[in-house]
């Protein structure tokens, strides 16, 4: 377990022992171990049946500085293993086919050096996933291929493919199968039916009958587009094999520094669906379904064991929201006794004393709260009323989760419908107030499929100001409220947020008594420079010479 924290407590001899010795097994490790080479993690993605990859999945490549939008970022890291392509990897090495997947933000490789790999490999057929900020690298991607390997068969499927089914067929004519949902069974009943028409891609996609047939697919016949009907989703988690964790480049993944208190650290993403409705959320009303607690404790016992795993990431949109399910966790977490930390996302409203207590018995020692607003009016714009409730209540929450000893970040929303510069000033003012441990201070994306993405395009709120798909980040204006003049004066409400926030005395004060080992030290660097840099000046990608726009 990680050591408690207690800024009152003087540094004692045994706490500065191991800050020694963390720093010399840091120098150690790092002059002493050479990192894989970029053809080193390749190989480990392949893994063929018979010496024959049936299929190469694809996450694009998308730099730091395009995620964030700014080029002053730096190495900040926060790159994720793209968990739904490894369950998609792992359910189809099960099912006899042979697999590979490519990771182009962690391995630092672009369109031309994929092309390169799949004219060497020569895999059957491509799989990309894209995020609706990744889609235009995927069409990038996706257009390299086909100029060079005309005959290869490229199928679209992640976030953007299940909100926006249609945009990609109907854009572009790089892309001959888009996956809409889940894409364990679908890729599995695409892949079988490829086979039966011999691998003959012109073929199988000429055979409207057998398309029509595989559910959550969208496909061409006759200059027509087709969209198949969806998919049922999965409703037993269980059945599902581990994700292939074998085949990712797991060195490259380094967190953002709040997100992670010790190393090697592994993502888990364990529920699916979210019970809530936001309305700029991909996943609000969707299903909520979850792997079992035992399953849970089962799969995290395994990653110790083969990799020597201390730290868990929990990335499910609200992993608190099923008391019972959290509660029978929690326990077999403490009855395993396993020497692991852990954080996770969770939703104000299904949280209490005796549960956070349980959870950090357990194991947690960081949450992050969508809080979006404490103006009420604004949060029912947005549909965040029902997991929020009111300002009282979160700040209740906020007091609950750090007496219980788990650090909390604060997730705020700048530019939601309905807000001015007074009333997001308000909000700055109300999270220096409430004193999580860390602030998010991201800016209103309504991603397209989304519920407030719809609503504007109607005419309510405000406007768009761009729909170049690669803006679409949280960390760019795309969307203008009605309560603001130009984009300008919401990027000067975002830099205020963060230097307000994290330039207090009295804050920078609490978080160097909070060190406890070199690894804080590193991560507090990181998060100081990320935030300096990142959001405190003007100076990035941003065009903010037209600031009428």
């Amino acid at each position: 377990m990680a050591m408690q924290k207690n800024p009152s407590a003087p540094v004692s001899k045994s706490v500065t022992s191991r800050i020694g010795n963390e720093m010399r097994n840091f120098f150690f490790t790092s002059v002493k171990k050479s990192a894989p080479t970029t053809a080193e993690l390749i190989e480990r993605g392949f893994c063929p049946k018979n010496g024959v990859v049936d299929i190469l999945l694809i996450f694009p490549p998308v730099t730091v500085a395009e995620r964030y939008g700014k080029k002053t970022v730096g190495n900040s890291g926060g790159d994720l293993p793209p968990l739904g392509i490894m369950y998609i990897a792992s359910y189809l090495r099960e099912k006899g086919f042979g697999v590979a997947f490519m990771d182009g933000c962690a391995l630092e490789i672009g369109p031309d050096e994929i092309a390169d790999v799949i004219g060497e490999r020569q895999p059957r057929c491509i799989g990309i996933s894209a995020t609706t900020f990744g889609f235009p690298k995927a069409v990038e991607i996706a257009k390299k291929i086909k100029s060079r390997f005309p005959g290869k068969m490229i199928v679209l499927g992640g976030a953007h493919a299940t909100v926006a089914p249609l945009h990609p067929m109907e854009s572009y004519d790089c892309f001959d199968l888009v996956v809409q949902g889940e894409g364990e069974i679908t890729a599995h009943e695409i892949l079988e039916q490829f086979v039966k028409h011999g691998h003959d891609s012109k073929g199988f996609l000429a055979d409207r009958g057998a398309l029509e047939n595989i559910r959550g697919i969208v496909f061409r016949a006759g200059g027509e587009i087709i969209q198949t009907p969806e998919r049922p989703q999965i409703a037993d988690l269980d059945q599902l094999p581990l994700p292939a964790r074998d085949l990712i480049p797991h060195e490259k993944y380094i967190p953002l520094p709040n997100q992670y208190r010790r190393t090697p650290l592994a993502h888990m993403v364990v529920i699916r669906g979210c019970p809530y409705s936001c309305t700029f959320c991909d996943q609000a009303n969707t299903t909520v379904r979850a792997s079992s607690p035992k399953r849970v404790v089962e799969e995290i016992a395994q990653m110790i064991r083969l990799h020597g795993i201390r730290e868990i990431s929990f990335w499910d949109d609200t992993m608190t929201y099923h008391r019972k399910w959290m509660t029978e966790f929690c326990q077999r977490m403490i009855d395993a006794k396993l020497d692991i930390v852990w954080s996770c996302y969770a939703a104000a409203y299904t949280v209490d004393p005796e549960i956070l207590d349980l959870m950090k018995k357990a194991g947690c020692w960081n949450i992050f709260y969508g809080l979006e607003t404490p103006d009420e009016q604004l949060s029912r714009n947005i549909e965040a009323h029902k997991k929020n409730r009111n300002r009282e209540y979160i700040r209740q929450v906020v007091k609950w989760t750090q007496k219980a000893g788990i650090e909390v970040r604060a997730s705020f929303m700048l530019a939601i419908p309905g807000e001015t510069p007074e009333k997001a000033k308000e909000m700055i003012r109300f999270a220096k107030d409430i004193e999580p441990d860390y602030a998010q201070f991201s800016i209103t994306t309504p991603f397209p499929g989304t519920k407030l993405y719809d609503e504007i395009k109607q005419g309510k709120w405000g406007r768009l100001t761009t729909e170049d798909y690669s803006e679409f980040h949280c960390w760019n204006v795309v969307f203008l409220p009605n309560g603001y003049k130009n984009k300008e004066e919401v990027w000067e409400m975002e830099r205020e947020a963060f230097r307000s926030f994290y330039f207090r005395p009295g804050y920078i004060f609490k978080r160097i008594l909070s060190i406890r080992s070199f690894e804080d030290i590193r991560r507090y660097w990181n998060g100081v420079v990320l935030v300096f840099n990142g959001f405190v000046f003007k100076w990035g990608l941003r065009d903010v010479e037209n600031t009428s726009a």
